[in-house]
């Protein structure tokens, strides 16, 4: 009893609301619906919320549900600064693995060169057979657009000049133009046997605190696996995570 008379039961519960977010994967409750997943009386739950809503923590939205703020990543800068950028993608990386099981691949440019810095291969026996370091052609396939999209103009001119027999061997000027304002508009590409037959990619750019393009992050795998039902799921999944770290970018440059 002594034991248990050192913890704040009240700071405990908060800790488990915030956390159920994390747990449910979604991004709104509503009272009723945490009172019952923690077993905490509504009323407890409600000045809870109310405190956490006060202190920056979570915000209450229009259909009277709650909602997470970025004001609770000031609070975890102790752990940011041990905890750097490459690590947090490559834990958003493993969640997309354990969900989807299909190769999950960190690109980046380097020296004007689309190159492959991490990858989590699927463990399905048919699956692509790809290894860290290969390069990425800029002007096919949905890793490769992303990644010239999102760069700097003066960047994708010299591309173009320099690249113009193999772009017009392969989608051409015109529609690789198109496709590229089309990425850039969405935020995302989705290719399908542009590099490899039968492979099916979707890609979205990460994104620095200065809006340059910091590296690629791609779902690949055979074509036979991405219904579009899956695709779609995908898509949102990969547009929340590049906001996210967009996100959070700014806000540790700002703090």
């Amino acid at each position: 009893m002594e034991k248990e008379d050192q913890y704040i039961n009240s700071i405990c519960r908060a800790i488990e609301i915030i956390e159920l977010f994390s747990k449910l994967q979604t991004k709104q409750l509503g009272v009723s619906e945490i009172s019952k997943k923690l077993n905490i009386h509504k009323a407890t739950t409600f000045r809870i919320l109310k405190t956490l809503e006060h202190v920056g923590w979570i915000m209450q939205l229009e259909n009277s549900k709650y909602q997470l703020t970025t004001g609770i990543l000031k609070a975890t800068l102790g752990i940011r600064n041990t905890f750097d950028m490459k690590e947090l993608i490559s834990s958003e990386m493993e969640k997309l693995s354990k969900k989807y099981n299909e190769n999950i691949i960190l690109t980046t440019i380097v020296d004007n060169i689309g190159v492959w810095i991490n990858m989590i291969k699927s463990t399905h026996i048919l699956s692509e057979d790809v290894e860290s370091g290969y390069s990425v052609p800029l002007h096919i396939g949905a890793t490769g657009k992303v990644l010239l999209a999102f760069k700097d103009d003066e960047f994708q001119k010299n591309f173009f000049k320099k690249h113009y027999l193999e772009i017009e061997e392969t989608l051409g000027e015109k529609k690789l133009l198109f496709d590229i304002n089309n990425i850039k508009k969405n935020g995302f590409a989705i290719s399908n046997s542009e590099v490899t037959d039968g492979i099916t990619a979707i890609a979205v750019p990460i994104i620095g605190s200065n809006n340059e393009l910091l590296y690629g992050l791609t779902i690949s795998g055979p074509s036979n696996r991405f219904s579009c039902k899956i695709l779609e799921e995908m898509k949102d999944d990969l547009l929340e995570i590049s906001a996210h770290l967009k996100t959070e970018l700014k806000i540790f440059k700002n703090i």
